[in-house]
């Protein structure tokens, strides 16, 4: 792609977000808004984004994309940022369903669900985590039993993200009772409607309730719902997991840690906190620290322009994310001291940033960043293994 293409392309999703972005549902004031309100208007909001063929640019333009190349995906992203555009309410389901969908289904399952995933019409979890097989993934115990032209499906999914408002869940369960391991698991496309299906939402330390328990108790799962082949799941979930640390996502990673930093250097000036060495020394660790993430991500997507695929540099960028994610909520609580420890959720309807809150929230949900998308156990398994080629320990 030419750079006059690509400053067209900008130019072109500029134009459309400065006429179209509602001014109550900036970041800030959707955040405030009760879940019952911001939902349906996140939903009506990427029903816009559908319709100008600005949500799921990666997709084929045939299922509603553009086939966005990669500079397009960058752009995208940071021209999004920059505009301070309301978040993508189906953001799982374009970026990790729509991809393993579009790549595995059959052709009456995407023109069945692509649109609507676009629109949000339907939104999307992943039944992928359960008691004692998080990290350990392959070793899920959920069952679908085949029985005529449905599956029956019991068993027990965690920290699924956002299922009480989803309509559809991409379920990993077993489909071999016999298999261990990744062989026997297939994916099912399951309606979140469906009897025997019940959600119980976790409520987090700062009040959010993100993540949800499932259970699954003879759920009637219709055959034509499987993806892909039946016990060759595990190449569905691999698909997915990578999409989940995509291109979009580094871009994301960057602008968030990026603004949080600024954020957290402003509140410090303002409390003279940079007068006391041992912050200031903190403070400059952070602010480096950004700059070395930016330069490592930049690395990983030259790699990705060049080569067409991410390598395990990848694991480097999440390791990193999560030791900065965490290092400047813990600076912020130092310079409120005592007084950080008074914490009030915020009530629905409250108007206005307040940086205290804002690093409170951030104290408190920091610490599940170690286990986010993969634990930082297991990235440095990754970084000692395929990238300093260090032997498997034993």
């Amino acid at each position: 792609m030419s750079t006059s293409d690509l400053e067209a392309f900008r130019r072109e999703l500029r134009t459309w977000l400065a006429s179209h972005i509602p001014d109550e549902l900036c970041p800030e004031c959707a955040a405030q808004l009760p879940e019952s309100e911001r939902i349906p208007r996140l939903r009506a909001w990427q029903a816009q984004l559908a319709a100008a063929r600005w949500v799921g640019i990666t997709w084929p333009e045939e299922c509603g994309g553009r086939g966005a190349s990669i500079p397009e995906q960058i752009a995208y992203t940071e021209e999004m940022a920059r505009a301070e555009a309301p978040e993508v309410v189906g953001s799982l389901g374009i970026g990790i369903a729509g991809p393993p969908l579009i790549a595995y289904g059959t052709e009456e399952q995407k023109r069945r669900f692509a649109r609507r995933i676009l629109t949000a019409e339907d939104l999307w979890c992943f039944g992928f985590s359960e008691p004692g097989a998080g990290s350990d993934l392959a070793s899920l115990r959920t069952s679908a039993i085949l029985n005529g032209d449905h599956f029956v499906v019991n068993g027990q999914k965690v920290w699924t993200t956002l299922a009480q408002h989803a309509d559809w869940c991409m379920l990993l369960c077993r489909t071999d009772p016999e298999s261990s391991r990744r062989q026997g698991i297939s994916c099912l496309l399951v309606d979140m409607k469906s009897p025997g299906v019940t959600v119980h939402p976790l409520r987090q330390m700062g009040g959010q309730a993100e993540f949800n328990e499932v259970f699954f108790e003879d759920v009637r799962v219709p055959r034509e719902n499987l993806l892909g082949e039946l016990h060759n799941g595990w190449q569905i979930a691999t698909a997915a997991l990578q999409n989940e640390r995509g291109i979009l996502y580094v871009v994301e990673m960057q602008i968030v840690l990026t603004r949080a930093r600024d954020l957290l250097m402003r509140f410090a000036r303002a409390r003279g906190a940079a007068r006391d060495p041992i912050t200031r020394q903190a403070l400059a660790d952070v602010y480096l620290g950004v700059e070395t993430f930016r330069h490592t991500c930049q690395r990983t997507l030259d790699k990705l322009l060049r080569m067409g695929m991410p390598g395990p540099e990848a694991s480097i960028i999440k390791l990193h994310w999560t030791e900065l994610t965490q290092a400047m909520p813990k600076i912020g609580m130092s310079i409120l001291g005592a007084h950080g420890v008074l914490y009030d959720t915020p009530a629905p309807g409250t108007s206005g940033f307040n940086p205290e809150q804002w690093l409170q929230r951030g104290f408190l949900s920091a610490p599940a960043a170690s286990i986010a998308s993969g634990t930082s156990e297991i990235m440095r398994g990754i970084i000692a293994m395929q990238v300093l080629g260090l032997p498997r320990g034993s």
